[in-house]
């Protein structure tokens, strides 16, 4: 019975290590975040997870994973004597891994399904759709042409204006 308890868990760690770290461009995203504490009274900012305390976290979770991996290689081999406090070890850090990949899939599904602010609608009106002109200023265009042009502006936008 220990040795199917230590393939299933050395067979499934390496799937939730995979799952927790490359899994859901975790790192892209991680890497793209301004993540510094947020203030007093702000919105701006994070509570508690720094990218310091990230790097951290993740960095000692995948290590626990892997080592766990190692013990279960090893007890399998026959290298490490099977016991009560050995499987435990392996279960807590099974445990840790399963807890930590619940907690970025609530993470994910919340952000992802968390509401944001609705474009507002043209407001009443005559409208004018302009776009800031990549050759502004450069001599490239008659100064008789409306600012109405439709096209994508510097940021990617169109712009109402009233």
């Amino acid at each position: 019975m220990p040795r199917d308890f230590y393939a299933t868990v050395a067979q499934v760690l390496p799937v939730l290590l995979l799952a927790f770290v490359w899994d859901s461009r975790f790192l892209e995203r991680l890497r793209t975040q301004r993540r510094h504490l947020r203030p007093r009274g702000s919105a701006d900012g994070v509570r508690f997870w720094t990218k310091p305390r990230v790097r951290a976290y993740a960095l000692t979770v995948a290590t626990i994973t892997i080592a766990d991996l190692a013990v279960c290689i090893l007890a399998l081999a026959g290298a490490i004597p099977d016991s009560t406090v050995l499987r435990t070890l392996v279960a807590v850090g099974l445990i840790l891994a399963l807890i930590t990949l619940l907690n970025r899939v609530w993470m994910d599904v919340l952000h992802a399904t968390a509401r944001s602010v609705e474009p507002s609608s043209p407001p009443d009106g005559p409208l004018t759709i302009s776009t800031d002109q990549a050759a502004e200023g450069s001599g490239d265009q008659p100064d008789a042409s409306p600012p109405s042009s439709i096209g994508p502006g510097r940021d990617g936008g169109t712009r109402w204006e009233n």
